[in-house]
């Protein structure tokens, strides 16, 4: 099985900076070192409705195939962190966490940011930042600059999800709003989702 992001409303192309990159998710090259590096963690799953997982089948199974690539509404990326040395899952460094594209809307030239899991040695680093603004500029950026040109980005996070709700002000997003009962997560509890916006230039 290789990259997951064919069924993509929009195309999909690696992106990256001078420390990080954005690779369409590949199970046979980043599934083992991205359950690997997240199976002792399950809090890391605490504000998602998916995970934690069994096993890397479990993961490929439940997220990629049954999720992911069912949903042409939802891309997928392994975040690459290129300030470590090469890996066997990239020659250009380890694998830090993943990232997607959610809710695509080519009516409304919309999608969402989610489903961001960083890596625990990766956290509170360059990691997070470098990949939320490499997938928000592809996103924004119009077709001349290389991008999407898609006139909204959303953010969802639940309130308690401080360092998420922080995390999306940082990159520009403004608060909107609470969506009640928006989301069944992996603990059960009710909760509301903080809904935050950024719009594209013009």
């Amino acid at each position: 099985m290789t990259s997951n992001t064919s069924n993509f409303y929009f195309p999909i192309r690696e992106l990256s900076s001078n420390k990080v990159k954005l690779t369409p998710f590949d199970p046979t090259k980043h599934a083992k070192p991205y359950f690997n590096g997240s199976a002792n963690h399950p809090e890391l799953y605490k504000y998602m409705s998916t995970g934690p997982y069994r096993t890397e089948e479990h993961f490929v199974t439940e997220y990629l195939t049954n999720r992911v690539s069912k949903d042409p509404s939802m891309a997928c990326f392994a975040i690459i962190d290129k300030t470590k040395p090469g890996s066997p899952a990239d020659p250009e460094g380890e694998v830090a966490g993943m990232v997607s594209y959610m809710s695509a809307s080519p009516q409304h030239m919309s999608a969402e940011v989610g489903y961001i899991v960083i890596l625990p040695p990766f956290q509170r680093t360059h990691v997070t930042t470098h990949a939320v603004g490499l997938i928000l500029q592809y996103a924004l950026d119009s077709p001349d600059q290389g991008g999407l040109g898609l006139r909204r980005m959303q953010w969802l996070a639940d309130p308690p999800n401080q360092a998420s709700m922080n995390c999306a002000r940082r990159m520009g997003f403004q608060f909107e709003g609470i969506l009640r009962w928006n989301r069944v997560v992996v603990d059960a509890e009710a909760r509301g989702k903080g809904h935050n916006g950024r719009v594209g230039p013009g």
